[in-house]
């Protein structure tokens, strides 16, 4: 049997984060966010997998936090993937990820060898708000540029999780399969 699979870390959601969600949903179909209660930094997306490896992921996640202690991570501001021309997802950046890029280096090496491919974009700590849909407007790029610089919250990281996620017509739904602490 397998599973949809990831690797993330997840994030509490500040007031401010939940404001931002909230004006993002008043962009209507155009956008389609994120749950405030399914935030989270993938480190590892594995996609379907076969739940007999599921301990070798954790050996793996238990060797890729090694030496990190609990930290915190600072969300701050606004920005698009791919571009502001052509903007396909809306995330909020962070300060103090370094250990997620730590992270998620060891979880790129350590994965390899069970069969899952390397990515081959550089990781990039992110936090998805919202996924574009259809008819971008312009009045968007002002509020993401307005809140470019935004104190959006902190989140303590103490662990990782392996997360199940079963897609369905109104949204993904997340579930802990593992879960290693720092």
């Amino acid at each position: 049997m397998s599973l949809r699979a990831f690797v993330a870390v997840e994030v509490e959601g500040s007031d401010a984060l939940r404001r931002i969600i909230d004006e993002l949903r008043g962009y209507g179909k155009a956008l389609k966010p994120v749950s405030p209660d399914q935030v989270h930094i993938t480190l590892k997306f594995l996609g379907q997998t076969e739940e007999d490896l599921v301990p070798q992921l954790e050996a793996v996640m238990r060797e890729a936090v090694q030496g990190t202690a609990p930290f915190t991570l600072r969300l701050v501001g606004l920005g698009v993937f791919p571009n502001l021309r052509r903007p396909r997802v809306i995330w909020a950046g962070m300060e103090g990820a370094e250990p997620l890029g730590r992270m998620a280096a060891a979880l790129e090496e350590g994965c390899e060898p069970l069969g899952f491919r390397k990515e081959k974009r550089q990781f990039s700590p992110h936090l998805t708000l919202a996924r574009v849909r259809e008819g971008f407007r312009p009045d968007l790029s002002e509020m993401l540029t307005k809140n470019k610089d935004s104190e959006l919250g902190a989140s303590l990281v103490s662990s990782i999780k392996l997360k199940k996620s079963v897609l369905t017509p109104a949204g993904p739904i997340y579930s802990d399969v593992v879960r290693v602490d720092l």
